[in-house]
């Protein structure tokens, strides 16, 4: 492990508990090293693990939106870990001050009845159990969000939490790639989208991180829960007012607020 790693991967570690922003990582790794950027986010997690006695439940797929990704700045998805305080049950309320510069998105997250050893697109299908409809909670220890893939991948891909609603879904059930999904911010629609959003297809998504996660020899494991890409447009998750995402085909609707420390006060 090169000093560089562990000392990218301290100041993101430290950023995060200090909620302070930092530099961007990538003008200190080469072009395009992923793996060191990966290293760096394993590090962090492996240390949250550890300090607080936490384990690891699920995987997030990122900018897997053309749309977002474009934003972004990026031209391939990315991954991060879910540990077992990042999931919430909607309604949730969470509070302003975890948060150094929060956003929101809508997604679909799968959740998995067995291991994925191998992935073509039957073994994917078959080890997943239900279908979600969820909410990711976005932060970022940078300045902004003018992030590189090597800035996302080393900060987790900027997921600090999820949010799952209540209905359950199996793939014999629904047609994925045609779920509709508004996002509301109090009653104003902010953004929307379609499940074909999300690289062609939600499952498309999960296919993408089984294949990444057997090539680094971290496969996907029984009782993950997958959160899938944003079905819209990445937002900012402003205080004391209700997100609310309302999705078709049965899936019912997710919903979040997050509480300033004056409203908390109240």
């Amino acid at each position: 492990m090169s000093a560089i790693i562990q000392k990218l991967a301290d100041d993101l570690y430290q950023a995060r508990a200090n909620l302070a922003s930092i530099d961007f990582i990538r003008h200190q790794l080469e072009e395009g090293d992923l793996d060191s950027a990966y290293a760096i986010s394993e590090l962090n997690t492996k240390r949250r693990e550890e300090e607080f006695n936490l384990r690891r439940v699920g995987r997030k797929v990122g900018l897997t939106n053309p749309m977002v990704q474009k934003k972004a700045g990026v031209d391939q998805p990315d991954y991060g870990i879910v540990l077992d305080d990042m999931v919430f049950q909607s309604p949730v309320d969470r509070p302003r001050s975890a948060f150094i510069r929060p956003k929101i998105e809508a997604e679909l997250a799968f959740v998995l009845k067995s291991d994925i050893l191998d992935a073509d697109i039957h073994s994917v299908k078959a080890a997943i159990d239900y279908v979600v409809p969820a909410m990711e909670l976005v932060d970022c220890r940078y300045h902004n969000y003018r992030m590189s893939i090597l800035d996302t991948v080393a900060d987790n891909a900027a997921c600090e939490g999820l949010v799952v609603g209540e209905a359950r879904k199996t793939l014999d059930e629904v047609d994925l790639d045609q779920v509709e999904m508004v996002l509301y911010r109090g009653d104003e629609e902010i953004t929307r989208g379609v499940g074909r959003n999300v690289l062609q297809g939600p499952i498309n998504a999960i296919q993408w991180l089984a294949e990444t996660s057997i090539r680094t020899g971290k496969p996907l494991r029984a009782g993950e829960i997958l959160l899938s890409g944003s079905i819209g447009m990445i937002v900012d998750w402003d205080e004391d007012v209700t997100y609310t995402a309302k999705y078709s085909h049965g899936f019912g609707e997710v919903s979040a607020t997050l509480i300033s420390k004056e409203a908390s006060n109240d």
